[in-house]
């Protein structure tokens, strides 16, 4: 269940003058970890806007540890991904079982990274955009994070589909030609 963790007494005002609210959300996941996003309520009408899951932590008092660092700058560029949008997920399908099991023969493997991979590929031609965060694709698949980080690699290293960069601290994605 989402549930608001902390809300931020100063609020955003960006470069046009508008007042942002800002909360800390999380939630629970099923693998005994917590994630974390921001939601942010314009003062002057009551939007609401809402980042993709901006972090992954062990418990509840790691996402509150988590949002006790970020700065304005950080809240600047987490409320242009919320006024962007999230990105979209793939097509509803039954999650399969990891890719790594035992008894899951080579082929099966390939298989499942190639369908992982089209996903990932899927992502880029929803959002319009050619470049993407890793932890938005991550989030928006319904894969383990290992399975996914697979075949991101096979389609960096591999295929060359994409190319990964580290730039202040977020992982991107880029769209190769």
């Amino acid at each position: 269940m989402d549930r608001v963790l902390q809300h931020f007494e100063e609020p955003l005002v960006t470069e046009d003058g508008q007042r942002y609210t800002v909360y800390l959300y999380g939630r629970s996941r099923p693998a005994d970890t917590w994630q974390g996003w921001l939601v942010f309520e314009r003062q002057n009408d009551g939007a609401r806007f809402e980042t993709p899951v901006e972090t992954t932590q062990p418990n509840e008092n790691a996402v509150l540890y988590w949002g006790t660092g970020l700065s304005d700058t950080y809240f600047t560029g987490a409320l242009e991904r919320a006024l962007r949008g999230a990105v979209p997920p793939v097509e509803a399908r039954p999650v399969p079982p990891p890719l790594l099991d035992s008894g899951v023969d080579h082929g099966t493997m390939e298989a499942r990274r190639t369908t992982i991979e089209t996903d990932i590929l899927a992502l880029f031609r929803h959002s319009g955009d050619r470049q993407l965060l890793t932890r938005d694709v991550i989030a928006a698949l319904p894969y383990g994070s290992a399975d996914v980080v697979r075949a991101i690699d096979d389609l960096e290293k591999t295929q060359r589909r994409v190319v990964r960069r580290t730039e202040e601290g977020n992982d991107w994605l880029y769209l190769t030609v």
